[in-house]
């Protein structure tokens, strides 16, 4: 059957009224781009760490079954405002000049997080090599490598991943399936990365935090251009992230 003008028409109403998804900026927020969100002459408030001893750990590994650490080593994190996290450390570990200096890449990297981030952290889990990182939300910890952390460094994103993986540690199991949040997720209908918009439910809220966090606390940090775009896509989750970001920040550290 051929269409009828009438039917081409409503065709055209339709396509007009519900214009294309926009294309993600991005592939990702962390490392398909330049862009400095935290850079590494921010301030950070982080104060000292301490070695407490050695432990027995829960220490997930994407490489093997095996979870439990008999000898991890344990540090004990200060910041200014008298926070405290932990670092666990894979007993693998023999080089202490060499471990020592990556607890203090990671405490300087977690001393920028927003306060209530830190309170709900509950650790950071480390091993040795080159994996990617990942966040658990049920137990609030991520878990970082050790090749890994070097090449972040080097391309100036060891920041960005800790924020990205705290968000899966500290804000998802409040708020990736708030309602509120949802309601924002579909009013904007697009993503600013293609990770996002591949897995909205579990990696949206961490890609769209960094770039929130970016323009509410740094304004003016990322391009003029890449802000414009961002705000034209995510305004109703902009406006979300502005309540958790935004002081005045009155949440108690969670239980562990």
């Amino acid at each position: 059957m051929k269409p009828t003008l009438l039917t081409i028409l409503a065709a055209l109403s339709w396509t007009l009224s519900h214009p294309l998804p926009a294309i993600p900026l991005f592939k990702n927020s962390v490392v398909s781009n330049d862009l400095e969100f935290i850079r590494s002459d921010d301030p950070s408030s982080f104060k000292s760490f301490k070695k407490i001893g050695r432990d027995r750990k829960e220490m997930p590994d994407r490489r093997s079954d095996q979870l439990i650490d008999e000898q991890a080593h344990i540090f004990e994190i200060l910041f200014n405002d008298q926070i405290k996290t932990e670092i666990w450390a894979h007993q693998s570990f023999t080089d202490q000049k060499e471990l020592e200096q990556l607890i203090t890449l990671i405490s300087q990297a977690l001393g920028k997080l927003p306060k209530f981030m830190r309170q709900t952290l509950s650790h950071v889990v480390l091993h040795q090599g080159d994996e990617l990182a990942f966040g658990e939300e049920i137990g609030r910890f991520f878990v970082l490598y050790s090749d890994n952390i070097r090449k972040r460094v080097k391309t100036h994103d060891l920041e960005e991943t800790v924020f990205h993986e705290a968000v899966h540690a500290t804000l998802e199991k409040e708020h990736a399936k708030n309602p509120l949040w949802l309601t924002a997720q579909k009013k904007d209908g697009e993503f600013i990365t293609e990770y996002a918009a591949r897995l909205p439910l579990k990696e949206d809220l961490p890609e769209s935090a960094l770039f929130a966090y970016t323009i509410l606390k740094h304004p003016g940090r990322l391009p003029a251009e890449t802000e414009k775009a961002i705000r034209q896509l995510i305004p109703h989750r902009l406006a979300y992230f502005q309540t958790l970001f935004t002081p005045p920040l009155n949440l108690k550290k969670n239980a562990r």
